[in-house]
């Protein structure tokens, strides 16, 4: 932790040594001796194995470090502190380790810069920091889930720890579980002045732009990147950020430094392939999923990815192989259901699509993750919506909001309201979540205007609908929703081309997310636009698309009816 402050040194995992103590052959919990940890830096390209030692003497206790060239044996610098007690280890520990990097050749100037004491920053306590590392064993590998008791105890253990607060953030981030993450990232930016520069400049990038302050949160990744540029975590980050824009080149160019930074981490090799995806380059996308998996086979997220690119590729028995890794993990399981319901809704077999929705539900239940639990109920009122059972979809999005109050889930029920019929509903959620977050962009420029345009559109204000949504076009390239209300807004506007654009827009995401129902109905969404145009030929082809992936669809769904209805009259 505290070497880890330096922009100088790039300390190798606790995570990467066990993983590499397996592919020699050893268990990942032997202890490393002198010899093995030489065996171990020659084998990842590392220069140098600290060995460190603590020993009583009396009252007191000798803290030792050397750091030892791992090729020769030979000693690059060694340093001796004495503690008067056991309380004054730490801050022995962490004078030992200033004179260590400068030993190492590190300026005096950087590490002035970048030397908080241990005990001002990070955390006093060697329990809350042993908790809270293997927390981080576990987040690195892939494994939030086991996570988030570690990181847990670590603040209950010490309440002032900024970094373990910032950690809960992100996992429960990950689990879409908004409030908590939110509650959680705000503590962390509280306690930021206790914390490590490297820790601070994460707890701030983090605080930005995971509450949508889009361009603090991106300035924010750009000072870490520059300041830790061996640190893997902004340039991931930054991916995350440009991928949920749209920019998935501008994604790339970080993820694939993530990459290089830090060959052993699963989050450089998972967004590259998303991004890849969105970039419609299917098999670079398949080519790193594989290549991380080679590198660590404990990558099981890796696999979901792999199951995604084979759906995208019509491949749906290898999707299947690959799914089946997945199942001891729950959360990853819940993914599978989910994208199994989208599926199924893709087809207009929304009884099938309930039948997923409910288990990913059950499990989210099972995890006592409430918000994702609620998304998924929400899940299936958006699906009903686009099917056009309005009164079902208005219940269903309803049972969600009152299951969770998060303002994302609010946004994702307006938008489900509105289509359904229900605008005054539907306006009120988006204001008040608009109100609440003044300075989110992504509620402001997309989630807002998106339910505010679909109401209008529903009240047959379709040029009002298209007015609202310019708002949203400097962010929505990666937001289907948006694509696809703008394209019903030109379609019932009369306006065939722009319409025919915007469908384009939604299909062209198509390989990035692959399950999503919009891709249906933005088939049958670009028919109707070529109709409008007064091309018959391409319109019944588009139809005919339409039908066929609809052809085990349930009775009586009004899309199939109207859809029908429309194509009877191009003959």
């Amino acid at each position: 932790m505290d070497l880890q402050q330096s922009p100088y040194l790039s300390v190798f995992s606790d995570e990467k040594a066990r993983h590499t103590l397996t592919l020699m052959g050893k268990s990942p919990d032997e202890r490393i001796t002198t010899e093995i940890g030489r065996d171990i830096c020659q084998r990842n390209g590392a220069k140098a194995l600290l060995v460190g030692s603590i020993a009583s003497l009396g009252s007191q206790y000798v803290v030792t470090l050397d750091a030892i060239n791992a090729a020769t044996g030979d000693t690059l610098a060694e340093v001796q502190g004495r503690a008067d007690s056991k309380e004054q280890v730490l801050k022995t520990l962490d004078q030992t380790t200033t004179e260590l990097r400068e030993k190492l050749g590190e300026s005096l100037a950087s590490i002035q810069k970048f030397d908080k004491p241990l005990e001002e920053a990070t955390t006093s306590s060697l329990e809350a920091l042993k908790t809270y590392t293997l927390g981080d064993a576990k987040h690195s590998a892939g494994d939030d889930l086991a996570s988030i008791p570690l990181y847990k105890r670590a603040v209950e253990v010490d309440p002032n720890f900024a970094i373990s607060y910032a950690r809960l953030g992100t996992v429960y981030g990950n689990f879409g579980q908004v409030d908590a993450a939110e509650g959680y990232r705000k503590k962390a930016f509280e306690l930021k002045d206790r914390a490590t520069e490297r820790e601070r400049l994460y707890i701030t990038a983090h605080y930005y732009a995971d509450s949508g302050q889009l361009e603090k949160g991106i300035a924010a990744y750009e000072l870490f990147k520059q300041t830790y540029p061996r640190e893997v975590t902004p340039y991931v980050n930054l991916g995350v950020t440009f991928a949920q824009l749209g920019e998935f080149d501008k994604s790339l160019e970080n993820t694939k430094e993530a990459m290089r930074v830090d060959p052993d981490e699963i989050r450089g090799y998972g967004q590259t392939a998303t991004d890849y995806m969105g970039l419609n380059r299917l098999d670079e996308a398949k080519a790193v999923a594989k290549a991380g998996l080679q590198r660590n086979p404990g990558f099981t997220s890796l696999h979901e990815a792999l199951a995604i690119i084979a759906l995208a590729q019509g491949d749906l028995a290898t999707s299947e192989k690959e799914e089946a890794f997945v199942h001891a993990q729950p959360d990853l399981e819940f993914n599978v259901n989910f994208r199994h319901g989208d599926i199924a809704a893709s087809h207009g077999q929304l009884r099938q699509a309930n039948n997923f929705y409910e288990k990913a539900r059950q499990l989210a239940q099972r995890l006592q993750l409430k918000d994702l639990e609620s998304y998924a109920i929400a899940q299936e009122g958006w699906v009903l919506a686009l099917a056009g059972n309005q009164r079902q979809a208005i219940a269903t999005a309803n049972v969600a909001l009152g299951n969770s109050q998060s303002y994302s889930l609010k946004l994702q029920a307006a938008l489900t309201l509105a289509v359904a019929g229900d605008s005054r509903k539907a306006l009120e959620l988006a204001s008040e979540v608009a109100k609440n977050r003044p300075e989110d962009t992504f509620v402001h420029e997309l989630g807002a205007p998106l339910a505010q345009a679909a109401a209008a559109l529903n009240s047959g204000e379709a040029a009002k609908a298209i007015e609202i949504l310019k708002a949203a076009a400097p962010y929505d390239k990666g937001s289907a929703n948006v694509l696809y209300i703008r394209g019903l807004a030109y379609w019932k506007a009369g306006r065939g081309n722009e319409a025919a654009q915007e469908f384009q827009k939604v299909l062209a995401l198509r390989n990035y997310a692959p399950a999503d129902p919009l891709m249906s109905m933005a088939q049958l969404g670009l028919g109707r636009a070529y109709a409008l145009q007064g091309d018959k030929e391409k319109s019944r082809t588009l139809y005919q698309d339409f039908f066929a992936l609809w052809k085990d669809a349930d009775p009586d769904i009004p899309v199939i009816k109207e859809a029908r209805a429309e194509y009877a009259k191009l003959q």
